[in-house]
């Protein structure tokens, strides 16, 4: 593939894979492409143990004169306009390349690959050596952003593609091209992606939670906000501003203890000896209802989507 046809390719699946993001209202990572593939109305998934099972084949044979491939393939029906595809969940199988194989498979179908070309699987042996070689190409540009947007990594502050790896459950060699991606010098951000970003706001939004260090899975991505100076003295009543802390000044207008200095605001109330989980300002140093400091990290390090 030329170098110029080979850019054509990339900008195109990387086109497709921030539609295919939006239409599928992925805001969340990791991104799953097996839930993705089951609630498609025309698409079937069938795994290479149960795709032999019902051949009365082994799961060797499936790979070998199937699917060509050990890893998955995706197959069309034009007749039903049908797509099955077909992925090896065996042993020998890490998660994160099963991972990548689904959506390299869903970026097949999606790029419009099987109709195009009229062809019921995408094979070495069915297609034109170098037409084979750009698909392939093109599928995995579409994976990559699909499940390791080098836009959203560029806004999460990792530091090397092991941050990626954890973050998006993909392999370390996946990880490393992602970052590589992820860190090249780019002049804009396309109007795609700005999209991308923004549907991906509750996954990046910055939080301060009053929590142990030790609760947290991502503990690399952890971080604390300076403590607010106190002043010498408190300040007087007359001198007070309505809503700040007489301590040290920081404004804050409902809350037990004072986000940025720690002290008390009201009467007879004492630090807790035990974090409360509290989701407390993106700015707090310490926790608005229990005194303790507090840890920055992204909600999305913090939890899953169905919790916020």
């Amino acid at each position: 593939m030329s170098s110029r046809n080979e850019s054509e390719a990339a900008l195109r699946a990387f086109y497709a894979a921030h539609k295919f993001l939006h239409e599928h209202r992925i805001r969340w990572l990791p991104v799953n492409p097996i839930d993705i593939i089951m609630t498609q109305p025309n698409w079937r998934l069938k795994y290479v143990h149960q795709l032999a099972v019902e051949i009365e084949k082994s799961s060797r044979y499936i790979c070998d004169h199937v699917m060509r491939s050990k890893d998955g393939l995706a197959m069309y029906d034009a007749e039903y306009d049908q797509y099955d595809v077909i992925l090896n969940a065996g042993d020998e199988i890490p998660k994160t390349r099963l991972l990548w194989t689904a959506t390299h498979e869903i970026g097949h179908i999606y790029l419009g690959h099987l109709k195009t070309n009229k062809v019921k699987s995408i094979t070495v042996d069915n297609l034109d050596f170098d037409l084979y070689n750009q698909l392939e190409f093109e599928a995995d540009i579409f994976a990559g952003e699909v499940l390791a947007s080098k836009w959203i990594m560029r806004h999460l502050d990792i530091v090397d593609e092991s941050d990626i790896a954890m973050i998006c459950g993909i392999s370390d060699d996946a990880a490393l091209s992602r970052y590589k991606k992820a860190t090249e010098d780019y002049s804009f951000e396309p109007a795609n992606a700005v999209f991308t970003l923004h549907n991906f706001g509750d996954y990046m939004k910055e939080i301060t939670v009053c929590r142990d260090k030790r609760d947290f899975e991502l503990v690399g991505f952890l971080s604390q906000n300076p403590v607010q100076a106190k002043l010498q003295r408190p300040l007087p009543p007359f001198l007070r501003k309505p809503g700040t802390c007489p301590n040290c000044g920081y404004m804050k207008n409902v809350s037990a203890f004072c986000i940025a200095c720690g002290n008390p605001l009201k009467k007879g109330i004492k630090k807790a000896h035990e974090p409360c989980d509290h989701i407390n300002d993106r700015d707090a140093a310490f926790c608005e209802h229990c005194g303790n400091r507090v840890l920055r990290t992204r909600q999305g390090f913090c939890f899953e989507e169905c919790e916020i």
